[in-house]
């Protein structure tokens, strides 16, 4: 993108007289001000009683920065808030330069501690790299007031950012400055609730846009949520030139055409030449399933080629990484791309982000929506990550369910390009996720113990923390793994005559995961009296609880559809009789999309409990909270 950085450097000059920083002069009051709080402020952990933001797009000789300011008061009411705050992590990653940075601590008694720039510490990983630093913040007291403050210049990101401003603490006296050149308008886009900034109409030689809120609500964060994602925040970018009269620089179009031609580029004739001997030794060119094609394309892929973080010189030359094996996330996508092409398939590339951070928008057309590559393999109507620990068909999760930039090429004439349009990437149906659990129940003669045998059947996303990592242990981690994948029911009970299938990395997506054993335990048969208490429920093993003390303010949104099937067989040993069966018929189905059902019958001298829950969307709105809970907390 340097060819628009120098672009947009150029309209500036010319057009503008020199400017400073607009808050060049700001600084915290000498003299700190005092604050009076309410009874329910202080029944809060902490609450920020001021917070002043600026960013700035400001250019200075041949360069062009953005400043942000920030300045954050914050009282602390209790012992909570006093551990939370008696470090301020501080982050100059990326920074230019860093103008001014400190912090003081105001205590009850009016007395002032300041801390400066020099006394920003480090913490250290084991390598001796700086992991994080910090203001350490020492005699603080309930009462105290942390003030924080700097003023940092990075590189712009003209293409798109975001200022959040809302977090689980109240803030008050909030106000947000988002400053540019007078001729250079930048595309504002507040989301969650945030009200629109407004136009300064007295600022001079500069365009300055703000918003002033009185009181800011907290919002805090709920089980089964997409918190950081419904947060109040406001989305900014570069949009417009009033000088040149030209808008709308950073949009979809234009990106799918960069990407496109960066991803979708001619292999050269040794480039296809390698290519498709990958395809042969990954035997993907043998008359197979298309799905199946695809499958062994990425076994051998990432058993192969290791993948690194971030670009590196040649991370994405299909030469070098298939010579060297090593590669850049983009670089393995890249391959994949290329491999299916070559397969006479016609996938498409897709860019979203997280949608646990961002809901993916068309409303504005930020780069910063653009953060992970999938590859749409339309042949099969199936989604395929370069992540190794995933599998075709079952991308990371975060990524679905959620809109993306779809990029295909399309010929025009002669001309080759991209084109791009925001559609859904679709999640998986329920069916394709299942975590089954078996078990046939028989007791010792004195009730003492009970032996119970295990099978446990996995697929999708419920195999996925197992079947994805198994191939990556050594043997003592494999060990302890499938003991963990057995455990479920009684993890303080040692699971004997363990046997698996489909325990590979390849047989994700595709296979079961099954383990199967036998438990002796203690735990689920109480005495009392002459009779004994069999804890049945405890056989569909360990389940969540959800008991809002206050009205739930999230939407419910899971990672992915999914559900539960349990079936229980249990011997009734000669000579007792089974009491109140009949608690074990259950229903609750609040809609279609979700419930919870358990059933019996007897058979002879057998007990069979048939139990299911599922959950065949991943989205309720907070006004369905309950139908939810309902379910959650029936099998709980």
């Amino acid at each position: 993108m340097r060819l628009y950085l120098v672009l947009f450097i150029s309209l500036f000059y010319g057009s503008i007289s020199a400017q400073d920083f607009y808050y060049a002069k700001y600084d915290w009051k000498a003299k700190p001000d005092t604050y009076e709080l309410t009874p329910e402020e202080l029944a809060k952990d902490e609450v920020v009683l001021m917070e002043k933001r600026c960013v700035q797009l400001l250019p200075e000789g041949e360069n062009l920065y953005e400043y942000n300011l920030t300045h954050r008061i914050v009282r602390l009411n209790n012992d909570k808030a006093i551990e939370r705050y008696n470090k301020y992590y501080v982050s100059n990653r990326g920074a230019i330069k860093v103008v001014t940075q400190k912090a003081r601590v105001i205590k009850p008694n009016g007395k002032v501690i300041e801390l400066s720039q020099s006394d920003i510490k480090e913490a250290k990983d084991e390598n001796g790299n700086v992991d994080y630093q910090y203001f350490a913040f020492e005699g603080i007291e309930i009462g105290s007031y942390i003030e924080y403050m700097d003023i940092i210049a990075y590189p712009p990101t003209l293409s798109g950012d975001v200022i959040s401003l809302q977090t689980s603490s109240l803030k008050k006296n909030v106000e947000v400055d988002i400053i540019t050149p007078k001729h250079i308008e930048y595309q504002l886009y507040c989301v969650n609730g945030l009200k629109d900034f407004v136009l300064d109409t007295t600022a001079l030689f500069v365009r300055r846009m703000v918003l002033k809120l009185d009181k800011l609500e907290p919002l805090v964060n709920e089980a089964w949520s997409a918190y950081d994602a419904n947060l109040k925040k406001c989305f900014y970018k570069f949009y417009k030139n009033t000088n040149s009269n030209k808008a709308n620089f950073y949009n979809y179009s234009v990106v799918s055409q960069n990407i496109h031609e960066r991803m979708f580029a001619p292999l050269t004739k040794k480039e296809a030449s390698l290519v498709n001997k990958f395809i042969q030794k990954a035997k993907a060119n043998e008359d197979v399933s298309k799905e199946e094609k695809v499958r062994r394309l990425e076994n051998l892929m990432k058993k192969e080629i290791s993948v690194i973080d971030g670009k590196f010189e040649n991370s994405e030359d299909i030469t070098f990484l298939l010579n060297k094996k090593v590669t850049s996330e983009d670089g393995l996508t890249k391959l994949m791309l290329n491999c299916l092409r070559q397969l006479g398939m016609t996938p498409e590339l897709v860019v979203t982000c997280n949608r646990n951070e961002l809901k993916f928008t068309t409303a504005f057309e930020g780069y910063n929506f653009l953060r992970e590559f999938l590859i749409y393999v339309k042949d099969i109507d199936k989604y395929w990550s370069y992540n190794i620990l995933t599998r075709v068909g079952f991308p990371s999760e975060d990524f679905t369910n959620c809109e993306g930039l779809f990029i295909s090429e399309v010929k025009i004439g002669e001309m080759v390009t991209g084109v791009g349009k925001v559609k859904y990437i679709k999640g998986t149906d329920a069916s394709l996720s299942v975590d089954i659990i078996n078990t046939k129940v028989s007791f010792e003669p004195d009730f003492t113990a009970t032996k119970v045998d295990l099978e446990r059947i996995t697929t999708g996303y419920k195999a996925m923390p197992y079947q994805a990592v198994i191939d990556l242990l050594d043997e003592e981690r494999r060990k302890e793994l499938k003991e963990d994948y057995l455990n479920y029911l009684d993890p303080e009970t040692k699971v004997e005559n363990i046997v698996y299938e489909n325990d590979k990395s390849d047989d994700l997506g595709n296979k079961p995961f099954t383990g199967r054993g036998t438990i002796n335990s203690t735990h689920f048969v109480e005495k009392g009296g002459n009779n004994f208490l069999f804890k049945v429920g405890m056989l569909i093993g360990p389940q969540s609880e959800l008991y809002n003390k206050e009205p739930r303010k999230l939407p419910v949104e899971t990672g992915y559809a999914r559900r539960y099937e349990r079936r229980i067989e249990v011997t009734i040993p000669e000579g007792y009789v089974l009491k109140n069966a009949e608690n074990l018929m259950m229903e609750v189905k609040p809609d279609a999309t979700l419930g919870f059902t358990s059933t019996y019958k007897i058979e002879g001298n057998k007990l069979i409990v048939i139990v299911t829950e599922w959950y065949n969307t991943i989205y309720y709105p907070v006004e369905d909270y309950v139908k939810y809970e309902k379910v959650i907390n029936a099998a709980a």
